[in-house]
């Protein structure tokens, strides 16, 4: 590997044009703010090595050098319910109530490659999620979305870009000129308790390592939402426990990227963490500052690193949904108001804020509003975006910031001692992560953590708020229309594309383009997960219900 130059002397690439939406640099009052705030004269030394001004190495202090001034947050919201007709229209809703990005979720089979047909399968599909198991119904979905303009992020790992890939080239566009990006980090599948059967361990790291090797090659404004910690944090993981589990599984992905013959300033450009905010407002701030420092002093002195796009770190992040409460469930208002604020003056570069009813139901329309009322407040009226690491320099948040690396950097150093793969087989990460839990959660009978509503300040008369409701008449039709799908199509095509795909997984090939042929060819999410299982030496079926129906050799 080439001597990486010295980062300090490296100029970032200039933005491309985007349109400034900071209403306003002045306080409230009309105290005029510069971009950012630091020591006098540039600092001494030890500033400039640990924190330096937002925009230069190490990044602690922002990843721009204006950070929102030049380009604001993507303001997000989540939307996937039921058919894809039916999460089509919850889009509309949403960008007519303000967001500029669009958030798509999948339902649990999808995510888990389970067809809506399985005998295994009823109430769930389309109930937490999309259900899109096949082309055609990803057509459906995005019937009038350009997805060479259009930034949509997926919450999702199996299949949101070989299925866009697919109609993509079924729409004749070519695949370097996609745009949108999804979560290809297979592994916190299993760490987040779907288990080694659903998504076995060697399985699942192939996959990614496969997925973000074709992206990077192929699709270069496709970005990759990895690690996937936002589901490590609400699974247990601490702060520093999401930095040194989210690093273990970048750190393996790169070198094994590496020993394909990339280099790393092919891919880290790429890659946007994907992140939570949770509820202690200086602690998630501090997070974000070491998490920025820790990447980039990875990229630059483990890997090498010459590029300043490699070394500064986006993130993407998603305000805390398990620190919501179900009782009097108007406060979770408060809580992601506060979370979504410590996000941005952590410097994240996309925010979606939870809705208040989420641990009651699918988001309705009025609270997937005032989530994004909540952001626009925070930008135009609280003043979140004027000032570039707004914190930076207090005391405390320094101090976290240093803890938070410390303890990031010993617990990453535990897992790569042991291996990430034998860390995640032998059950160390869900292990810390269950002890974490078990903690909390006795802390919370004890009464030493506090939670509005659930443990103090109760309330009897607490009011469930109006439910989410769709017509499940409609996830019926579309279960009906993918069944007749797989009866009236082409069944040679099928099988001899998933022949193709099924000798590619056991030769060692990228399966990704064998995947974009098989949906190509109408073969459904099912089949083609189910025989890359297959070429893995695994079930066809993760429920061991179904068996194979395609005759391979």
């Amino acid at each position: 590997m080439n001597a990486p130059t010295d980062p300090r002397t490296t100029a970032p690439a200039p933005l491309d044009p985007q349109e400034v939406k900071l209403s306003r640099t002045a306080t409230w009052s009309g105290i005029e703010t510069p971009a950012f705030y630091g020591p006098a004269g540039g600092g001494d030394a030890d500033y400039r090595a640990k924190q330096a001004d937002p925009g230069q190495y190490p990044f602690t202090r922002g990843s721009y050098p204006q950070m929102y001034r030049s380009r604001m947050w993507t303001l997000r919201n989540i939307v996937g319910y039921g058919s894809p007709e039916d999460t089509l229209a919850g889009i509309h809703q949403s960008l007519a109530g303000g967001s500029t990005g669009i958030n798509i979720v999948f339902d649990v089979p999808t995510q888990q490659g389970i067809d809506p047909d399985h005998p295994a399968f009823g109430m769930e599909v389309g109930l937490e999620g999309c259900s899109v198991p096949s082309l055609a119904d990803m057509e459906r979905l995005m019937a009038d979305i350009d997805v060479t303009r259009t930034d949509v992020a997926w919450h999702a790992t199996l299949f949101a870009y070989t299925l866009t890939a697919a109609m993509a080239k079924r729409r004749g566009i070519p695949l370097d000129q996609i745009q949108g990006s999804h979560m290809p980090d297979h592994l916190q599948q299993t760490l987040s308790g779907w288990g080694t059967h659903v998504v076995p361990t060697d399985l699942a790291h192939r996959a990614t390592v496969d997925c973000v090797e074709f992206c990077v090659l192929n699709s270069p404004r496709w970005a990759l939402g990895m690690p996937q910690a936002y589901d490590l944090r609400e699974r247990g993981a601490t702060p520093a426990a999401e930095i040194a589990f989210g690093m273990a599984i970048v750190n393996k992905t790169m070198e094994d990227l590496i020993a394909r013959g990339l280099h790393v300033d092919q891919v880290a450009p790429s890659i946007a963490w994907v992140s939570t905010s949770d509820i202690d407002f200086f602690e998630e701030v501090a997070k974000f500052r070491a998490l920025r420092r820790m990447w980039a002093t990875t990229m630059h002195e483990r890997f090498g690193a010459k590029d300043a796009r490699s070394m500064r770190l986006r993130m993407a992040c998603h305000t805390s949904g398990k620190s919501l409460v179900f009782q009097q469930p108007i406060n979770n208002i408060t809580r992601a108001a506060l979370q979504s604020f410590a996000a941005l003056c952590g410097g994240v570069q996309s925010l979606e804020a939870c809705t208040y009813d989420e641990p009651i139901c699918i988001p309705t329309e009025e609270a997937r509003k005032i989530a994004t009322r909540t952001q626009q407040i925070l930008a135009h009226e609280v003043g979140a975006a004027r000032v570039a690491d707004p914190l930076g320099g207090s005391y405390y948040v320094e101090a976290l910031t240093d803890r938070i690396e410390a303890d990031a950097r010993a617990l990453l150093a535990q897992v790569e001692d042991m291996g990430l793969l034998n860390a995640v087989e032998n059950g160390f990460i869900e292990g810390w992560m269950d002890a974490a839990n078990l903690r909390f959660e006795e802390e919370l009978e004890a009464g030493e953590r506090l939670q509005v509503g659930k443990n103090c300040f109760q309330s009897a008369d607490s009011k469930t708020p109006p439910r989410f409701a769709f017509n499940p008449a409609n996830t019926q039709d579309h279960i009906a229309r993918f069944k007749a799908m797989k009866r009236d199509r082409d069944q040679a095509a099928v099988q001899a594309t998933l022949q193709r795909l099924y000798d590619d997984v056991r030769a060692g090939r990228n399966m990704q383009p064998g995947m974009i042929d098989a949906f190509l060819a109408s073969a459904s999410i099912g089949e083609t997960w189910g025989v890359v299982r297959m070429g893995m030496g695994q079930a066809y079926d993760a429920y061991r219900t179904l068996e194979c129906p395609f005759a391979l050799s």
